[in-house]
């Protein structure tokens, strides 16, 4: 059931949303509809381990949170998925080795998904959000 809540904007906030929504000749109310559902993206359509993995950041606090955003996927896996893409484009993957694809491309894109949710819940939080050049020289490489 759609919520109805009334919110004030603070006219530095507005103007460039007023002059975007003039541009785009979009009624403001569509414009932050449209801003508020791209800041953090439904889960609809991931699987239900993702959708509980996703959904769990929300209740830590920030260190946990920027615990999250220096994960990785360890080298070892990295490299293994790597050989298993190039095998692939080749066409000569066993079945054991396109399940052992699907589960390393899953696991990686749990952790990438995991990174971006951390992300977008630190910056609601109001934290900076470090580029991926700062991540990376802040965290060491996996082993």
């Amino acid at each position: 059931m759609p919520e109805t809540i009334t919110l004030t904007i603070p006219d530095h906030v507005f103007e460039p949303i007023q002059r975007v929504a003039e541009a785009t000749h979009q009624p403001v109310e569509n414009l932050l509809l449209t801003a508020l559902q791209v800041s953090l993206p439904p889960l609809e359509g991931l699987s239900s381990e993702f959708v509980e993995s996703l959904t769990a950041l929300e209740t830590l606090d920030d260190q946990a949170l920027w615990q999250v955003m220096r994960e990785r996927v360890p080298m070892d896996e990295q490299q293994r998925l790597h050989a298993l893409l190039e095998r692939h484009q080749s066409g000569s993957l066993t079945e054991d080795e396109r399940e052992q694809l699907t589960s390393l491309q899953q696991r990686a894109d749990l952790v990438m998904l995991r990174k971006a949710r951390a992300a977008v819940l630190l910056r609601f939080r109001g934290k900076r959000i470090p580029t991926l050049a700062e991540l990376d020289q802040e965290t060491p490489p996996n082993p």
